[in-house]
């Protein structure tokens, strides 16, 4: 017959407390309900008590489910753990096959949130290997001894974990302990489960040396760390409710404007509390107010960009100030209910003033101030700056004007007693000069401005002359350099713009030459003869003069190459009428010298001319002809 399949669910009891696997009375052997005989004769004991069992799997199993049962003649129930033992023997006998077992990783968090890691995942050797030994009054399932010596109670999981009373008891041992899940393999066969047991089920620590270990030590850093925080916390408390304050006179000034202002109910006025500032309360109080009335609004301010002002006047003190929000409440909780970080007091102010109607805090707790009280701030405000800010603008403009100044010229002055002597010169005195809107100031600053544009413009020689008002600045020196510096640049142009006058006519000059060239034989002796119509100018200094002049050159050139032109085209022309006329006369006359006495004849049909002279061009060739025929005709009849 072949052996049934047998899985780890048929391991557990069903409803009715019988059992599906029973142990072989002989062999000790796993024996399924459908491979035994029927009654008695089954031959099998339970897994949990040992008593025997008869298997009831006679009969139509869908009347009733075949299994094993207790004898009835018992008066002990069924036992309830007889797959439980089962599967602990299994497992027993896996992990001492094997000699080893996969351990998981181990974590615990410690005192800042973050998980330490205690043990890495690995496989551990394990010796001596029992079955629920008894340990005391408790009995693990499986007992083995690790590497290192200690014990380890090893509990398999099927259907429900350790229960609470075995983890007390297990708490008070000094043994490790390790669970094994296998309820997610319940349709495993059992001859299947050696890698689940040993490496791929679910496994935890639930205790063990390391664990402890880790807990002591992080519990060692948590008293260590309350004591450095009890410590640090005394010191930041004496610190807080040290009275001794820095003196700032701008700070008091700045307070007692802001009291004259109307802001006196917002501000602590007598104030004898402990402060995590360096100057008054009232006085970093009335930075704040100051703070908020130049803020124009969209624009608002935070706590903590209210907090960055400060620190740039250093007044927090520095141990009271960039602490965290836990450090601040667990002093004020645990020590000192008023203590308060520089963070704390600056927010708690600005609440102070949302509360009393004078702030208003938009939903990212940023502040601003009403029009009306801002405006009387940014009054106050711009009238205590004005001596700085005039202060400013004068330093800069002298500055400017110092930056145009070579160092050879005189020695610079020393601006507070220039400011004296300029103050007097004005009949004011420096501080009113800086703070009255009566016209001075502005006077002055013209001046500045005016010597400044000066300087300037006679670098760019814009300017001859410097400004009558020097505003008592040593600029002597430097409006005569700059004035000779002019006039030195004036007569460099001028030698440069004669040089450019002579190069041109140079090259004027030599464009005419060119042009005559090929018209004149001698072109030198052309230039120096005066041109007619040119009061008794030779072309030379014609195109020497300007561009005019050379165009007066070279039309007269032009002129003479035209007429010259026309002389030799009707020099031509004669030539060719000439030799026409000869020809026709020596055909007509054959003596070659009554040839050349006809040409040099004077006739009088020629009006007393003779033909060689009056013969120039086609129609007096023509005219020739007609008198040699004249002639010769009469010639001819003269008997």
């Amino acid at each position: 017959m072949m052996a049934t399949r047998i899985t780890l669910a048929d391991l557990s009891p069903c409803d009715d407390g019988t059992v599906l696997i029973a142990r072989d009375a002989v062999n000790g052997s796993r024996r399924h309900i459908s491979e035994v005989a029927n009654g008695l004769r089954c031959g099998c004991v339970c897994f949990g008590c040992g008593r025997d069992l008869i298997a009831r799997n006679g009969g139509d199993i869908s009347l009733r489910r075949h299994s094993f049962a207790h004898r009835p003649d018992e008066l002990s129930p069924n036992c309830a753990t007889a797959g439980e033992t089962a599967l602990h023997i299994l497992g027993k006998e896996i992990i001492a096959r094997h000699g080893r077992v996969t351990m998981p990783e181990t974590w615990m968090t410690d005192m800042d949130g973050k998980r330490r890691l205690v043990t890495p995942l690995q496989s551990i050797v394990l010796t001596d290997v029992r079955l629920e030994s008894a340990e005391g009054d408790l009995i693990p399932d499986i007992v083995a001894i690790s590497p290192d010596g200690r014990r380890l109670f090893i509990e398999i999981k099927n259907t429900h974990g350790c229960p609470p009373e075995k983890l007390e008891k297990l708490r008070s041992m000094d043994v490790d302990v390790l669970e094994i899940d296998v309820s997610g393999y319940r349709a495993h066969a059992l001859d299947d489960l050696d890698e689940v047991i040993l490496d791929l089920a679910p496994r935890m620590v639930i205790q063990s040396a390391a664990l402890r270990a880790m807990a002591i030590r992080i519990a060692d850093e948590r008293a260590a760390r309350e004591e450095t925080r009890q410590t640090d916390a005394g010191h930041r408390i004496a610190i807080y409710r040290d009275r001794q304050m820095q003196h700032s006179p701008r700070a008091a000034e700045l307070a007692d404007e802001m009291i004259a202002l109307g802001f006196a109910g917002q501000m602590d006025l007598d104030d004898t509390k402990p402060s995590a500032f360096r100057v008054q309360r009232r006085q970093w109080q009335a930075a704040i107010l100051y703070r908020l009335g130049v803020t124009a609004y969209p624009d608002k301010v935070g706590a903590v960009a209210m907090l960055e002002r400060l620190r740039e006047r250093k007044w927090p003190k520095p141990e009271l100030d960039f602490m965290s929000s836990e450090d601040t409440n667990w002093i004020a909780k645990h020590i000192a209910p008023d203590f308060k970080s520089a963070y704390e007091e600056v927010a708690s102010y600005l609440k102070r003033l949302q509360k009393a109607g004078l702030v208003h805090e938009d939903m990212r707790s940023r502040y601003y101030m009403s029009e009306v009280r801002r405006d009387t701030i940014s009054r106050a405000a711009r009238e205590r700056s004005r001596p700085t800010v005039r202060r400013q603008e004068l330093d800069d403009a002298l500055e400017e004007i110092r930056d145009l100044v070579a160092s050879a010229d005189e020695e610079w002055v020393h601006v507070d007693a220039w400011l004296e002597e300029r103050a007097g010169e004005l009949g004011t005195s420096v501080g009113d000069l800086l703070q009255q809107d009566d016209g001075r100031f502005d006077h002055l600053m013209g001046t500045l401005k005016t010597i400044r544009t000066s300087i300037l413009r006679m670098q760019r020689f814009e300017q001859d002359e410097p400004p009558e008002d020097l505003a008592g600045l040593p600029l002597a020196g430097l409006f005569l350099r700059l004035g000779m510096t002019r006039l030195e640049a004036q007569e460099r142009e001028e030698l440069e713009r004669a040089e450019r006058i002579r190069h041109k006519a140079e090259a004027r000059i030599s464009d005419a030459v060119q042009a005559a060239i090929g018209v004149f034989g001698d072109p030198a002796s052309w230039l120096d003869k005066p041109l007619l119509d040119s009061d008794g100018k030779t072309p030379r200094e014609l195109a020497a003069e300007n561009p005019s002049g050379l165009g007066e050159v070279l039309d007269a050139i032009a002129a003479v190459r035209a007429r010259r032109m026309v002389e030799q085209r009707a020099e031509n022309l004669k030539a060719t009428a000439l030799e026409k006329l000869r020809a026709e006369v020596a055909r007509v006359i054959p003596r070659q010298d009554l040839v050349e006495l006809w040409m040099r004849q004077s006739w009088s049909q020629l009006g007393g001319a003779r033909p060689q002279e009056f013969c120039v061009d086609e129609c007096t060739l023509f005219r020739c002809l007609e008198v040699l025929t004249e002639t010769q005709g009469a010639q001819k009849r003269r008997p």
